[in-house]
C-alpha cells in the first residue's frame, strides 16, 4: 500500500513540473551598456527578424549581396538581444532544466533559433546561431570562430572571409573584418573591443593563439538539438511511467482465475 502511494505521489510530482513556467537556471540581467533595444522584442521569430533586416537594408539602399548587408544582420541581432544564456523553463523541458541545474554543460540552453527568438537575452553562441540561420536563408557561406571562452563567426563575401561578433559588439571597420587583415590571430582582434566593458579578453580569447574554424555551413549543435528534442518529449510523458506497475496490478486482479481440473 505504501509503495503504491509513493508511486502515485511520484507521478503527481513529475506531472506538476509541466505546469511550472520558471527558469531555474542563472539568468543575467541587462547591464545597461549593450546596444540592446527592448522594443525589438516583437521580433519573436526568425521570419520577423529577417523581415526587419530586409526593411532596414531597403530603407538604406543596401545591396543584399554585400558586406554592408551582413553588417545590417549583425546590427539587428546586437540590438535584439542582451548577453546571457536563454534556457528552457520547467514547463517547457524540465529534464533539461533540472539537468543543467545539477550538472551544467548547457543542457537547458536553447539551440534552435526560433526558440532563442522568444527571449530578450542570448549568449554568444546563441546569437551566432541566430545569425547563421539568417545567413543560411540568404545563401551566404559561414563558419564558426572558436576561442577558449567565446564564440563568433566569419562570413564569405566577395571571395573573402569577414569577421563578425554580434554579442560582444566590437568597433571594427569593414576592412578590419577581413581575415587577411587580422591574420587568424586572436590577439589582433582584441583592439576592437571595449576594454572598459570586457576586462577578461585574455580569458575569452586566450593569449598568442590562432583561432579555430568550424566547417563551412556546419549544422549547429546537432547533439544538443537531439538531446533537447528527446528530453522535451520525455518531460511530457514521464509521469505516466510510475503508474504502469499500478495498472498491471489492478489488471491482474480483475482477470478471472481458473482452477485446475
Amino acid at each position: 500500500m505504501i509503495k503504491n502511494t509513493l508511486l502515485i505521489l511520484l507521478s503527481i510530482v513529475l506531472l506538476s513540473l509541466n505546469f511550472i513556467n520558471v527558469d531555474i537556471n542563472e539568468k543575467l540581467q541587462f547591464d545597461q551598456k549593450e546596444e540592446f533595444d527592448p522594443k525589438l522584442s516583437t521580433l519573436n521569430s526568425i521570419d520577423r527578424l529577417e523581415q526587419y533586416i530586409d526593411s532596414t537594408a531597403n530603407a538604406d539602399k543596401v545591396n543584399k549581396d554585400s558586406v554592408d548587408y551582413i553588417v545590417k544582420i549583425t546590427k539587428a541581432i546586437r540590438l535584439r538581444f542582451f548577453h546571457g544564456f536563454s534556457h528552457f523553463t520547467l514547463k517547457q523541458n524540465w529534464i533539461a532544466a533540472v539537468g543543467e541545474k545539477l550538472v551544467g554543460y548547457g543542457l537547458a540552453s536553447k539551440v534552435r533559433p526560433d526558440d532563442i527568438m522568444h527571449h530578450a537575452n542570448a549568449a554568444c553562441s546563441q546569437q551566432a546561431m541566430v545569425m547563421m540561420e539568417i545567413l543560411r536563408r540568404k545563401g551566404f557561406s559561414y563558419r564558426s570562430i572558436g576561442f577558449p571562452h567565446h564564440f563568433a563567426l566569419e562570413v564569405f563575401v566577395n571571395e573573402s572571409w569577414y569577421y563578425f561578433d554580434p554579442n560582444m559588439e566590437p568597433t571594427i571597420t569593414v576592412d578590419q573584418r577581413l581575415e587577411s587583415y587580422w591574420g587568424q590571430k586572436a590577439d589582433n582582434l582584441k583592439q576592437y573591443y571595449d576594454t572598459a566593458r570586457f576586462k577578461d579578453l585574455d580569458w575569452k580569447f586566450g593569449k598568442n593563439l590562432n583561432v579555430t574554424h568550424g566547417r563551412i555551413n556546419q549544422k549547429y549543435a546537432r547533439n544538443a538539438r537531439l538531446f533537447q528534442t528527446t528530453t522535451s518529449i520525455l518531460s511530457k510523458i514521464l509521469w505516466v511511467f510510475p503508474l504502469i506497475p499500478l495498472f498491471y496490478k489492478r489488471r491482474n486482479r480483475q482477470l478471472p482465475r481458473y482452477k485446475k481440473q
